[in-house]
């Protein structure tokens, strides 16, 4: 009797961990994808004519020294790396000009403070012109829709850039198996950090490919939902 007792109890407790387990990882939260919270521009950004103004690139670039004491700079050469064009989403430091092309006579078309995160283009490569290294970047889409794929994009000096992990701002957001509509695997809420899959080619699109568990790589909507840094 007392043995059949302990057994009901044991497959009680049994049950009702994996029902608290299958919460905790429920896909059928209602993510905050289908929300109209995402953005357009790349949050931090500002028109050349707005608020802060262009910045001089001699500027960014002796304030981005002061900064970048003891932050790794993965695609500059502040460590004696060479620069070069590799897909990360980057945290910019100090405030920087993004530009119509790759010099400081090109019309600035938006200006991103601290804190703003942009996308590089590694199919545009890197351009050298008075005195900087310049590379491609993405600062916004033409939709806050997630599956928005129609970029604005410019020209900045390397000098802000500095690689981040991924910090989940808003939620619950999906962890899908390809970007926009694929299957769901997860369901994080906001204050999650995530690693980045690979030190190149982190996004497509609005999307970055971040490893999602242990064993499983996804991808979720972090230009709208989410922080590098």
């Amino acid at each position: 009797m007392l043995l059949a007792s302990s057994k009901k109890i044991s497959l009680f407790a049994t049950a009702l961990t994996i029902a608290t387990l299958a919460t905790s990882c429920s896909t059928t939260q209602k993510s905050i994808e289908s929300s109209s919270e995402g953005n357009s521009f790349a949050p931090k950004t500002v028109a050349a004519l707005e608020g802060s103004q262009a910045i001089n690139e001699a500027d960014t670039a002796r304030l981005s020294l002061k900064v970048k004491v003891n932050t790794a700079n993965a695609i500059g050469a502040a460590n004696g790396g060479p620069a070069k064009a590799d897909g990360r989403v980057y945290n910019v430091l100090t405030a920087v000009n993004i530009r119509s092309c790759p010099s400081t006579s090109c019309r600035v078309l938006r200006v991103a403070r601290p804190g703003a995160d942009l996308q590089n283009d590694r199919s545009a490569g890197i351009r050298k012109s008075n005195g900087y290294t310049w590379v491609k970047v993405t600062y916004g889409y033409a939709s806050t829709n997630s599956c928005s794929t129609q970029q604005h994009q410019g020209w900045m000096i390397i000098n802000p850039l500095a690689p981040g992990s991924v910090h989940i701002s808003k939620g619950p957001l999906n962890v899908r198996s390809s970007p926009c509509n694929g299957k769901i695997l997860f369901t994080y809420n906001k204050n999650t950090n995530l690693n980045f899959h690979s030190n190149s080619n982190q996004y497509s699109g609005k999307w970055y490919r971040v490893n999602a568990s242990a064993t499983k790589v996804g991808w979720i909507d972090g230009w709208d939902f989410a922080d590098v840094y």
